[in-house]
């Protein structure tokens, strides 16, 4: 059954016409359903699946979660740039990182998708990596690149990963009750990331992740048309991640500015 468009009323009085725009792209974005690509590319798998998920559990899934978001916070340490002067140019910054990862993803997804299923158990977790470094690097593009930004990554690789209307509205609910400012202090997101995203980074985000990822990547293992469908599948999950990176960003960037005077709900 065919959901209602989500209704979502928000002040813009504060806010340029640049900034109005985004806001309503915001809007649009979490009130639409997950993407289909998932779905789509997990019945070319047919047979093969149910093989594919057994080889890459919910644990492996876990593990390199783990891994990942310890690599992608590194790779932060030489970020010597000043916090973006405007939402357009951190819009831009963010849009050379989103290339940067679709680009590596594709590239990893082609290689792995010509070895066969056996391919399938080393991409996994070089697609999560890439997922939580994009994630991370969205977030410095908008000023966000703390420590503690680490928890609020895997919220919005849950989000990203969100396999139903209900799971994508949950996540985002949760990251928007951490990252709600105090009034006197519109810097206060900087420092909001606190017990319920730890909840994020337990199994429950790693089935998430492993059901959307292998949905999407199953279909690589089929001979011939591997390589094509690996590095589609790695595209269409780092692009689902960095549009949810790039609209979370935005929205606090823009809450910490006191342009936005609560989430977009």
């Amino acid at each position: 059954m065919r959901r209602e468009p989500k209704v979502i009323i928000v002040d813009t009085r504060n806010a340029s016409d640049y900034e109005r725009d985004r806001i309503r792209e915001i809007a649009e974005w979490k009130g639409s359903e997950p993407g289909q690509v998932a779905r789509w590319l997990g019945t070319l798998a047919g047979p093969i699946d149910k093989a594919i998920r057994s080889a890459l559990t919910e644990e492996t899934v876990e593990n390199a979660l783990a891994e990942a978001n310890r690599i992608a916070g590194k790779t932060l340490a030489d970020r010597t740039d000043n916090a973006p002067a405007d939402l357009k140019t951190a819009d831009e910054a963010a849009l050379a990182t989103r290339k940067w990862a679709i680009g590596y993803a594709a590239a990893g997804g082609a290689g792995a998708g010509a070895a066969g299923l056996a391919g399938l158990v080393v991409d996994i977790p070089f697609t999560v990596t890439m997922a939580l470094r994009a994630i991370r690097r969205i977030g410095a593009d908008y000023g966000f690149r703390d420590a503690q930004e680490s928890d609020f990554a895997m919220g919005v690789l849950a989000v990203a990963a969100a396999n139903s209307a209900r799971e994508k509205e949950h996540a985002i609910a949760v990251l928007e009750n951490e990252a709600d400012p105090l009034p006197s202090n519109v810097a206060a997101t900087r420092g909001a990331v606190g017990k319920e995203s730890a909840i994020f980074a337990t199994r429950s985000i790693a089935a998430a992740v492993a059901k959307n990822l292998v949905g999407r990547k199953a279909a690589q293992a089929i001979p011939v048309v591997g390589a094509a469908i690996g590095a589609a599948a790695s595209m269409s999950f780092l692009d689902d991640v960095c549009t949810a990176a790039q609209h979370l960003y935005q929205e606090r960037y823009l809450r910490d500015r006191a342009i936005l005077e609560q989430a977009i709900r």
